[in-house]
C-alpha cells in the first residue's frame, strides 16, 4: 500500500481493506516518513511500514513478517515510534477528533482538502451533491470546524494532504 493514490488514499484503502477482510496482511511502501503517517497506518492495523529506499531484503524481511502474522518497520521510521510511545505512555490520551469521522466523511474531508469543489467529489464517489454537501456539514461539526480553510488546515495537520512545492 502506498500513502499517496488517486482518488481513494493509501490509509481510506487500508482502513477498508482491514475492514472487509480482517485477516489481510498489509505492508505500507512509501517515500513518507511522516510520524503522523507512521502512527495512522499502524493504528489503522498495518502490518508493516517500510520506505521506499529498502533494500530487497528487507521488504522481503516486511512480507515474511507480515505472513507470520508479526509486524515489521523500516529501521529509519522506529525512533518515531518510539517517541510517540515514550510521549503517550502513562497519559490519558484526548481523543481524536478524526476518529469519529465515518470512512466516507474522511474521503470526502480528504477530496474537500484537495481542492475538488462538491460536484466533482459526488461524481468520484458515486453520491448526490446534497449527500456530499450532509457530510461536509458533518465533518465541521465533529471537528469544530468553521470554514474550508479550516479543513484544509486540519487535513494538513493530519497529513491527509501534503504542500506540494
Amino acid at each position: 500500500m502506498d500513502i499517496a493514490m488517486p482518488g481513494l488514499g493509501g490509509l481510506e484503502a487500508t482502513l477498508e481493506i482491514r475492514n472487509a477482510c480482517p485477516q489481510t496482511k498489509i505492508i505500507v511502501l512509501t517515500q513518507y516518513d511522516n510520524k503522523e503517517y507512521i502512527y495512522r497506518f499502524l493504528k489503522a492495523g498495518a502490518s508493516g511500514y517500510v520506505l521506499k529506499k529498502a533494500t530487497s531484503t528487507e521488504l522481503i524481511s516486511a512480507i515474511q513478517a507480515a505472513k507470520r502474522g508479526s509486524s515489521f518497520l523500516y529501521p529509519d521510521v522506529v525512533p518515531a515510534v518510539i517517541e510517540g510511545y515514550l510521549q503517550t505512555r502513562g497519559k490519558d490520551i484526548e481523543e481524536d477528533l478524526y476518529e469519529n469521522l465515518t470512512n466516507r466523511e474522511k474521503q470526502v474531508l480528504k477530496l474537500v482538502a484537495e481542492g475538488y469543489k462538491n460536484n466533482e467529489i459526488a461524481d468520484m464517489l458515486y453520491m448526490s451533491v446534497k449527500t456530499v454537501m450532509g457530510h461536509r456539514t458533518h465533518i465541521m461539526e465533529k471537528l469544530n470546524i468553521h470554514s474550508r480553510t479550516e479543513l484544509i488546515k486540519f487535513a494538513i495537520r493530519k497529513g491527509l494532504i501534503e504542500i506540494k512545492p
